[in-house]
């Protein structure tokens, strides 16, 4: 798949690259900055929005069959009612500057919830200074939806620290290792590269991104990848909520629809959710142009979510040069965050 690379303005390639090392490197920074945490919470909430809410919404995937402490992800500009003493919160936002996460930040302190911060700078690493608040610094110089391996890895540090799992350096060691490896083939002009093969497969086609709830995090970072790598429109249904409502809306046309269906599968599924993602095709291979079907790999949870998740992001990087698009620019993205710091 010959692609113009010279569309990459700001190095997105590279940076996809650099995310085996970040899930090594963002625990380590993670180990080190919350070496004085000394907490027992009764529920654990992380908020923020876009890419910095999304290492939550992984981190909560991972503790789902380990952690007694509930995990929640919120991305608004408040807390819920039930946050108090005993909740540890954790403010998470790569630039720093992000209005929902510094709303949440005064909401937390006033609700007597333990505080912590992710981020790389900005208003919030100033605010964690002034205020003593426990950090961690994540390196500068990247989108935040590119940043993933340093957020998550800093979280999944915490969430070690805090009680919520065991040790997780080896499973951590092995996953990156495989990343690595696959990386190695996605961002080649191999035959098996199926990062490329999936974007030339859909082509124009609108991705509609199915999974299993053992996935849901994995499939919502896919549709938010091709939206803001690939500027295009993307949707995800997960399993079993959309085989009660989603599934229907194909019954409505007639003829084919220009979509692609990315079914994404790991051997974590429950069996019931399994035995209807096996079949996929026949629900939706009759009316999309394109279905298809991709396997999470290794031994791990950890392993299988994020193998999944580098080849969503080499996908779409793919698909963003195969149509033309730089990656890297969110025009939109940056238009509205004027409009409300003008308003």
């Amino acid at each position: 798949m010959s692609l113009p690379k010279n569309l990459d303005s700001a190095d997105m390639l590279g940076k996809i690259k650099s995310f085996p090392g970040q899930m090594i490197a963002g625990f380590d920074l993670g180990s080190e900055a919350w070496r004085s945490v000394r907490l027992a919470p009764q529920a654990v909430v992380i908020a923020g929005m876009g890419a910095s809410a999304t290492g939550g919404d992984l981190l909560r995937l991972y503790l789902f069959g380990q952690s007694r402490v509930p995990v929640f992800v919120f991305r608004d500009f408040r807390l819920p009612v039930f946050i108090g003493r005993g909740s540890l919160v954790v403010v998470s936002s790569y630039s720093g500057d992000t209005e929902e996460a510094l709303s949440c930040l005064d909401d937390a302190e006033g609700k007597g919830a333990d505080v912590v911060c992710v981020t790389s700078g900005g208003k919030l690493l100033r605010e964690a200074h002034s205020r003593s608040i426990p950090h961690v610094v994540l390196p500068k110089g990247f989108p935040p939806r590119a940043s993933l391996g340093y957020s998550f890895s800093a979280l999944l540090a915490l969430a070690h620290k805090v009680g919520l799992c065991p040790d997780p350096t080896a499973e951590l060691r092995e996953c990156a290792q495989h990343l690595d490896e696959i990386s190695t083939i996605y961002s080649s002009d191999a035959q098996d590269n199926i990062a490329s093969r999936l974007a030339a497969d859909l082509g124009a086609r609108i991705p509609i991104i199915c999974s299993s709830g053992a996935l849901d995090a994995v499939g919502l970072r896919w549709k938010n990848q091709f939206c803001e790598n690939s500027k295009r429109l993307a949707f995800v249904s997960i399993l079993p909520e959309g085989n009660h409502n989603d599934v229907m809306g194909w019954e409505g046309s007639s003829s084919a629809i220009d979509a692609g269906i990315v079914v994404l599968r790991t051997t974590d599924e429950h069996p019931r959710v399994a035995r209807v993602l096996a079949h996929a095709r026949d629900i939706y291979g009759g009316k999309a142009r394109f279905c298809g079907e991709f396997w999470g790999g290794g031994s791990s949870l950890l392993c299988r979510m994020f193998s999944l998740i580098l080849l969503g992001d080499y996908a779409s990087y793919y698909l963003a040069l195969g149509n033309g698009v730089d990656p890297t620019p969110i025009a939109t993205i940056e238009k509205i965050k004027t409009w409300l710091r003008n308003g």
